[in-house]
């Protein structure tokens, strides 16, 4: 028996004729779908009429005429009026005239004169106004009877404390106080000595640093702080610098004029490296000194010390080239400010002088930083 012959017999067993299959649903034609009527709502008073007509109004030719023309004729008479009304109060304007559109008076009335003398009265009292102010201005101050009462105390109290002291007819110029008698300056030796003066940054002047230089034994090391105390013309200074490190009772540094940090290295105009350290011939023995700092490399770089005390591991690491004039209250003042830790308060160099050939030169601030 065959394949094909096998599938018949079975299709014709008692089995396959006996047993109900489910047939599929029926096709449903779209023509033959009633579509579901929706119920209209009718209202109440669908049934009463309106009163007033609402049809639109009849189109009548004749009403939308317009004469063009006539139009036409006086818009363009009033633009030409309008122009001639501009073109006067532009020239009463220009003639300085008063325009004023709600009264209309004759010229030279009362009214008119009376508004002419009281401009003029009033141009007199600001004139006269003004130069009473100047004169106030220009004049010299004086004091109130407070601030008079208040100055008289205080010359009082100075009066009854110096009265207890004893009298000296001249008083002793104060003598310079020097450590070590090595920096004191040589028999028919002149040293130049410059004036340096500090302030607090955006606060009050400290004051002045009288310092002497030691041109006799450091010469280049002298020359490259005078070259940067003036300014090298380039826009390098100390002026306007800060002494980024500040030890209390210890040293000061500053005049790093490349990053105002400590980090910059000054190479002087014509040189392609810094100066080396030219000797070390004074030792950090006393306090007040000034001393330029080497680094690793055995370069100076402008940047200098100021001591408050003997600071022998400063030796063969810094050169000292000059000391500060001492007795001296700024320097007494700074030697207690500062921190170890920290850069406040920020102090920096307001200005720097010193006499050449009798005249004084003074410092170009710093541009670079």
């Amino acid at each position: 028996m065959t394949l094909i012959g096998a599938i018949l017999k079975k299709a014709q067993s008692k089995e396959s004729v006996s047993r109900r299959y489910s047939s599929p649903p029926p096709e449903i034609k779209e023509d033959v779908i009633i579509k579901k009527k929706k119920k209209l709502l009718v209202h109440k008073f669908a049934h009463v009429k309106p009163a007033v007509d609402l049809s639109p109004p009849r189109y009548t030719p004749a009403l939308m005429l317009r004469s063009l023309p006539v139009y036409h004729r006086q818009l363009l008479h009033t633009y030409q009026e309008n122009i001639r009304l501009l073109m006067a109060i532009k020239r009463m304007h220009f003639m300085r005239g008063k325009v004023d559109c709600w009264r209309k008076a004759p010229p030279h009335t009362a009214t008119e004169q009376y508004y002419k003398n009281r401009m003029h009265f009033l141009k007199q009292v600001q004139n006269e106004n003004e130069n009473m102010y100047w004169r106030i201005v220009n004049s010299a101050r004086v004091a109130s009877t407070a601030s008079l009462r208040k100055h008289w105390r205080r010359n009082r109290c100075q009066i009854l404390h110096r009265a207890q002291a004893p009298f000296v007819l001249f008083p002793p110029v104060p003598k310079q106080i020097i450590e070590d008698a090595a920096f004191a300056p040589p028999a028919g030796v002149k040293r130049p000595r410059v004036f340096l003066s500090l302030r607090i940054r955006n606060g009050a002047v400290l004051g002045d640093l009288t310092a002497e230089l030691f041109t006799d034994v450091c010469p280049r090391t002298c020359e490259l702080f005078l070259a940067l105390l003036n300014g090298d013309g380039l826009g390098h200074g100390y002026v306007g610098t800060c002494f980024f490190r500040k030890v209390p009772n210890l040293y000061w540094s500053g005049g790093d004029v490349i990053h105002n940090s400590g980090y910059g290295c000054y190479v002087q105009r014509g040189r392609l490296m810094p100066i080396g350290a030219e000797n070390y011939h004074f030792p950090h023995s006393m306090p007040g000194l000034l001393s330029m700092r080497v680094t690793s490399d055995d370069e100076v770089c402008g940047i200098f010390n100021i001591t408050f005390k003997p600071l022998p591991q400063f030796d063969l690491r810094n050169v000292v080239f000059g000391r500060i004039i001492r007795p001296c209250k700024t320097y007494e003042a700074i030697r207690e400010l500062g921190s170890p830790l920290s850069t406040r308060p920020i102090v920096e160099m307001a200005a720097a002088r010193h006499r050449v050939d009798g005249r004084w030169v003074y410092g170009q601030p710093n541009t670079k930083i």
